[in-house]
């Protein structure tokens, strides 16, 4: 089942050019941040020199030693994605990472769960590793002068590695390490997925930055035409959905087609419906606007149960372009509701009700 929060749909094919010795469009580098050791299994995403306490996930994984790839996007030149890589292979479907306590059914289309950053860094670690880091910065605040761990420890040993990520053992004597990374653009809230294969085993856990553009999905282009066209709708019911409800019509019911980026907005009456039907350019401005009736699959332009009916129409019959669409509503509007009866039955005489045999 799809989960109704998002996923990185704009990983997987950067992975999978990785794991193919190419580099995907729109990737600048991966950066190998050496291999991230995790003795218990409980793998903790957090910023480490501001929440090394946060808990680990409720999803463990197995205890070992798993590469860590940082995707730097072109654009902004950012680490855009973050990856623990537990084994090669397509990825088919993402979960969201979670804490104890957390409920990822109860999250919205735009609503993700995410660890705060607050120095710009975030990192991989098991709570081991992290355990030994709180212990370490302990033991440095006794010193006189102490600035804090960054200052005193991690600062000098990112900028040896580069600048980008550091592998940091927080007690030189154990495995353990805290894989350090640059968190994308810098501060922010950033959430993080276990990544599974066809097999629905565990391929990776990623945590993304927000510097790869994500694909638009279905729901994201729904979204988008309604906005769109929500001026249009809102002026349609303004001057026309009153009109045809005091009738007995009901509606409307809309319809988007975000292929052709048009709306299918339907008043109903036994059978007999008014629809309009409109599109926008690439921009969301209204493109064309068309008003009509319809019984089954017979249409009717309006205009026709004007004439028939010898009640002005107050504007040129045809298709509306762009903002004439508002202009067309507002006269049909007064019209229907000036001369209802007449131009009624101009409609039925066109498109009569068909009468069970």
């Amino acid at each position: 089942m799809t989960p109704r929060y998002p996923v990185p749909n704009a990983f997987p094919p950067l992975r999978a050019a990785h794991l193919a010795g190419k580099r995907a469009a729109g990737v600048q580098s991966v950066l190998a941040a050496g291999e991230l050791v995790l003795a218990s299994g409980r793998l903790v995403a957090c910023d480490a020199l501001m929440q090394p306490e946060r808990s680990p996930f409720a999803r463990a994984v197995a205890p070992g030693s798993y590469p860590v790839y940082l995707f730097v996007a072109k654009e902004g030149a950012a680490i855009g994605f973050a990856e623990v890589r537990v084994r090669d292979g397509a990825l088919a479907r993402f979960e969201m990472a979670t804490l104890p306590g957390q409920d990822a059914t109860t999250l919205g289309p735009r609503e993700t769960f995410g660890y705060p950053v607050g120095t710009g860094l975030g990192c991989f670690a098991d709570e081991v590793a992290l355990a030994r880091l709180r212990d370490a910065d302990a033991a440095r605040q006794q010193e006189p002068g102490y600035l804090g761990y960054f200052d005193a420890v991690v600062q000098a040993e990112l900028a040896a590695s580069g600048g980008a990520w550091v592998n940091h053992r927080p007690d030189r004597g154990a495995a353990d390490n805290v894989v350090i990374f640059r968190s994308g653009d810098g501060d922010g809230n950033y959430p993080t997925w276990f990544g599974f294969d066809a097999d629905d085993q565990l391929a990776c856990v990623v945590t993304s930055f927000r510097c790869f553009k994500e694909p638009e999905t279905a729901e994201d282009k729904q979204a988008k035409l309604a906005k769109a066209f929500a001026p249009l709708i809102a002026a349609v019911e303004r001057d026309l959905g009153g009109v045809l409800r005091e009738r007995g019509f009901t509606g409307p019911e809309a319809t988007y087609k975000p292929k052709g980026n048009e709306l299918k907005l339907v008043y109903t009456r036994d059978g007999l419906t008014f629809e309009v039907l409109s599109s926008t350019h690439a921009n969301g401005a209204l493109f064309t606007t068309q008003y009509r009736w319809a019984r089954g699959r017979t249409t009717l332009d309006v205009g026709n149960e004007h004439r028939k009916a010898g009640v002005a129409l107050g504007f040129k019959e045809g298709i509306a372009v762009g903002d004439n669409a508002f202009i067309h509503a507002a006269k049909l509007g007064a019209a229907y509701a000036a001369h209802w009866d007449a131009l009624e039955q101009a409609v039925l005489g066109y498109l009569p009700i068909k009468r069970a045999r």
